[in-house]
């Protein structure tokens, strides 16, 4: 992983909008909050055993609480020195609209550092990404077969 142990970001503070309450904190969700949050925004899981590898071989996630709800996760994959990918940008319906996502998004890319990152958005949530950076590329999207 590329954290460093310790480091946080607290949410809120002037503009951003989320309430001080919300931290956005290095980490990962245990299985059953990676899978409860999935659920929450309609999104499919495999089995506990495959989220379980999945968060395992993360590079790095972010997590969003309020108190110790979860309010939202994402996490870098990749190889951590040449590939870098976002996924798994999930905001609780309940939390969405205060920065959250933004949040955690920019956390990755500062950690990141000056390693290229790359994300697959859905056609809804391609302006959020152009927002924050990030530029759509020439390249398609190509899969051979879906896990789970």
């Amino acid at each position: 992983m590329i954290d460093r142990p310790g480091d946080h970001v607290r949410a809120g503070g002037a503009g951003l909008g989320a309430p001080a309450a919300v931290t956005v904190e290095d980490g990962l969700p245990t299985v059953a909050e990676y899978r409860d949050l999935r659920a929450a925004v309609g999104w499919p899981s495999p089995g506990p055993d495959a989220c379980r590898a999945a968060l395992e071989n993360s590079v790095h996630g972010v997590l969003a609480r309020d108190r110790r709800e979860l309010a939202g996760m994402a996490r870098l994959v990749g190889d951590g020195v040449m590939y870098l990918l976002i996924v798994d940008v999930v905001v609780h319906p309940g939390h969405q609209g205060r920065g959250l996502g933004r949040r955690m998004v920019r956390r990755l890319v500062e950690l990141a550092g000056a390693r290229r990152v790359q994300l697959v958005a859905a056609p809804e949530v391609v302006p959020f990404y152009e927002q924050l950076g990030f530029v759509r590329g020439t390249s398609h999207l190509m899969a051979y077969r879906t896990v789970g």
